[in-house]
């Protein structure tokens, strides 16, 4: 818990990078195959290969005389519930509504951090968390407001926001007693677990033979590996580092991502709405972070 500052912000800008660009690999996805196949494959991969380098020595796990219970519990949060309830959530509700309800985790990391950790936050920090929820509800209100989204959907991709803003606020609690690499391999080991319970109790067909589609393999990689298994340990490490309300400000950055990544790769258009959002995005982040971050001790 000694690390300078620079670390886990670093670590946390990167993970919000990687998360940003999952948005165009999942996308690529999504219509080759069912939500709960590419859940399961894509942890079966994430877990398959963090178990190698464990098996390796090229990283070490201890699991003895450490609470596992708890870890399982805090798994099965995250990524389990929350991939899954907005996995199914987007299935009876809008993109639009989904990304205005999700940009409020920041804020409800705020309030659960204040309930169940004691945590304080400053003025400055509070107006900072406004600004970067504030900036992603603007372009998605500006992209136009669908309503065709039902109660079920809603409810939901609320449930999953919790979901996700609980697994911000416990981390630093879990951390206590588990290294980032402890808790990914739980992540990825009890996600592979469950999508592929899921998958073989429902109605969906099993179907690995995408896994022979060249676009389906190079996109599930990236969303296995790059994505869920390096992303995680840069969160986990990240935000096991900081103030629950100061991770949760990272979870907003991946729209700024997954807009320039949409602009630049897959042509889309980009507007002045997108700017002046990507601007209070920033500057939300910048506001929460800034009294963390000493500049004489930032190197």
């Amino acid at each position: 818990m000694n690390d300078k500052p620079a670390g886990p912000i670093l670590a946390g800008v990167i993970g919000a990078v990687l998360g940003g660009l999952s948005f165009l690999f999942l996308k690529n996805v999504v219509s080759m195959t069912t939500p709960l196949n590419i859940l399961s494959i894509r942890f079966t991969i994430a877990f398959l290969v963090i178990a190698l380098l464990v098996l390796s020595n090229a990283v070490k796990i201890q699991y003895y005389n450490k609470p596992i219970l708890p870890l399982i519990l805090f798994s099965t949060i995250h990524p389990v519930l929350a991939f899954l309830l907005q996995t199914y959530g987007m299935k009876y509700t809008t993109s639009s509504e989904a990304g205005v309800i999700t940009a409020l985790v920041p804020i409800i990391v705020m309030i659960l951090a204040s309930v169940l950790l004691k945590e304080r936050t400053t003025i400055t920090q509070k107006t900072s968390i406004m600004l970067s929820v504030g900036g992603v509800t603007y372009i998605t209100l500006m992209k136009g407001l669908e309503t065709d989204g039902n109660l079920v959907g809603i409810t939901l991709i609320v449930l999953s926001a919790l979901s996700m803003a609980l697994y911000t606020v416990l981390i630093r609690e879990i951390a206590k007693q588990f290294t980032a690499m402890e808790i990914t391999f739980a992540m990825m080991g009890i996600g592979m677990v469950i999508f592929n319970i899921l998958l073989f109790l429902s109605p969906e067909r099993v179907d690995y033979s995408m896994l022979l589609n060249t676009s389906f393999l190079f996109s599930i990689l990236y969303l296995a590996i790059i994505s869920s298994l390096l992303g995680a340990m840069l969160k986990n490490y990240a935000y096991a580092r900081m103030k629950a309300s100061q991770a949760g400000v990272f979870m907003n950055l991946a729209t700024i991502v997954s807009i320039i990544a949409g602009v630049f790769i897959l042509n889309e258009p980009f507007y002045s709405y997108h700017l002046i959002g990507s601007m209070l995005i920033i500057l939300g982040v910048v506001g929460v972070h800034l009294q963390r971050v000493n500049l004489k001790r930032f190197f």
